[in-house]
């Protein structure tokens, strides 16, 4: 049967389970195969009339159980094939051990710190009584800082403590107003068969679309289709609402930046606050930054903490372009690796 397991705990026990269950398969002499990719045994097999092996393999997050039949008198001529095959099998799923161990981890935590909720996991992450954990932030997270493994999921699962206790999801309308902001997504973040099917979002250039968040603290909650049917209001009120927001947040303080022998200056848009790359909706970009730069001027926005401005250079956009595309594929939260002219009148993206 299909099954999703961690084979590194497995396979501590496994020969003390192979030995047990050695009488029923009527096979004998297990042993470690040395000649697999991956941790697993071998047997002989006793039954009358076969003269192959029994194979069980760990990797990834999978067990595999393999046999050999073959006629006695002949085990010295198909054996060996068999073997060869078995050496070469190599098990791809990683990632999905990965996912697997890192889950197990979140949700001993989550026991740990809401017993009332019974979590368990699922298909789709962990669910308790009323609560859905999704895993796929956090996954990338681990993924790019596996130094910091243990501070990511500590910082994680005490997060959806503090959402739980902010009730989120039951936010009033006015209570939203004043923490709504607009947030910069791939169109391929909305997936047609996944929670962010949900998110209510709005057309935007290129790849790229804008989502609403509601944000408090540290914390973000996406807005949904159901929360703005709750709230009874349309798609163009809650987009100016979030860019009226926006538009009320700080700048940093200091900026970044180094100015090119041919007069282009690039400037590097750095913030504390996950909101950088919004910023490029911001209504008064052209005006605050067209006088160090020119007009009109270019932005990248490679991941969601990154907002880069860039002089209209040729030699700038050649070597901007480059790490734009370079830090998009690299990054944890990514969104394009294209650049954008930024106008007078507005935002374009012209074709690459």
């Amino acid at each position: 049967m299909p099954m999703s397991v961690d084979t590194d705990r497995l396979a501590e026990d496994l020969p003390k389970i192979m030995h047990q269950a050695l009488p029923h398969f009527q096979a004998s002499d297990l042993r470690r195969d040395e000649t697999l990719r991956h941790y697993g045994l071998k047997a002989d097999m006793q039954k009358e009339g076969e003269g192959g092996h029994y194979w069980i393999m760990t990797g990834g997050d999978v067990v595999l159980f393999a046999s050999s039949q073959v006629p006695p008198p002949e085990r010295d001529v198909w054996n060996p094939p068999f073997e060869q095959l078995m050496a070469s099998l190599q098990i791809t799923r990683e990632d999905a051990l990965f996912m697997r161990k890192l889950s197990i981890e979140v949700l001993e935590k989550l026991r740990e710190q809401h017993p009332d909720q019974d979590f368990k996991l699922d298909e789709k992450g962990i669910r308790g009584h009323n609560r859905v954990v999704f895993l796929s932030n956090i996954y990338r997270d681990v993924k790019a800082h596996p130094a910091r493994r243990t501070e990511i999921i500590r910082h994680f699962v005490d997060s959806l403590g503090q959402s739980a206790e902010l009730q989120m999801g039951e936010e009033t309308w006015e209570e939203a107003c004043a923490q709504l902001l607009p947030v910069l997504k791939p169109r391929n973040y909305i997936a047609p068969d996944g929670p962010t099917q949900h998110l209510q979002t709005t057309e935007w250039l290129a790849d790229v679309v804008i989502c609403y968040a509601l944000k408090s603290k540290n914390l973000f909650r996406f807005v949904t289709g159901w929360d703005v049917n709750r709230w009874g209001k349309d798609a163009q009120i809650l987009h100016q609402v979030a860019i009226d927001n926006l538009a009320k947040l700080a700048w940093p303080r200091r900026l970044e930046g180094s100015r090119q022998p041919d007069g282009g200056r690039v400037i590097l848009v750095e913030t504390n606050d996950s909101m950088a790359s919004s910023r490029l909706l911001h209504p008064e970009l052209h005006r605050l930054f067209s006088g160090p730069l020119g007009s009109p001027f270019w932005a990248g926005i490679p991941d969601r903490g990154t907002l880069v401005l860039f002089s209209d250079r040729r030699s700038l956009k050649q070597r901007i372009g480059r790490r734009l595309r370079k830090d998009y594929k690299t990054s944890t939260y990514p969104i394009t690796g294209r650049a954008f002219l930024v106008t007078r009148d507005g935002i374009a993206a012209p074709k690459e």
